[in-house]
């Protein structure tokens, strides 16, 4: 006897591709990314902001991921209370720079209050440098519903650093 299959006219299709994916959902898979990623999961409401999948043009970032060698030397400064401030600082609020206007930007304001990233593009090299160190893989950006991302190879140092 041959099977039965229920039919659901309104089911959504999962091999379509049809459901959005944020940030995180794109980004969590990248093993050059797991010191980040991990950092990311321990601060509830950043998280939360790189992880949501509404479609609304407020809720949008730029969103700089240092890859793990860069976690390497460049820790040493930050603390479990620094967490919020290290990740506010590589992120870009409000905005999805894609690669061509990053390569035109001269700065952009980040979510710690008070703090800037230095954007430079250099024309012959066509390579884009975030304050001075930090070089910016534009070739390979990551975009999902809620903004776009950028392996760095540097992290971003705020230029005053709260102490807790």
């Amino acid at each position: 006897m041959a099977q039965k299959l229920l039919y659901e006219p309104d089911a959504p299709d999962y091999k379509a591709g049809s459901t959005s994916q944020s940030l995180f959902d794109k980004l969590a898979p990248d093993p050059s990314l797991s010191t980040f990623m991990d950092v990311l999961t321990q601060v509830d409401d950043i998280f939360n902001m790189i992880n949501h999948t509404d479609n609304d043009s407020n809720q949008v970032f730029t969103v700089f991921c240092p890859v793990n060698t860069a976690f390497r030397n460049e820790l040493d400064i930050y603390t479990r209370n620094h967490l919020q401030d290290f990740l506010r600082n590589h992120i870009v609020p409000n905005s999805k720079v894609d690669p061509d206007m990053l390569a035109k930007t001269d700065e952009l304001n980040t979510l710690l209050e008070g703090q800037t990233i230095t954007v430079k593009h250099h024309f012959f090299s066509q390579k884009t440098v975030l304050n001075d160190h930090a070089l910016v893989d534009t070739s390979h950006a990551v975009e999902a519903i809620n903004g776009i991302a950028y392996k760095i190879d540097h992290l971003l140092r705020p230029t005053v650093v709260k102490i807790q």
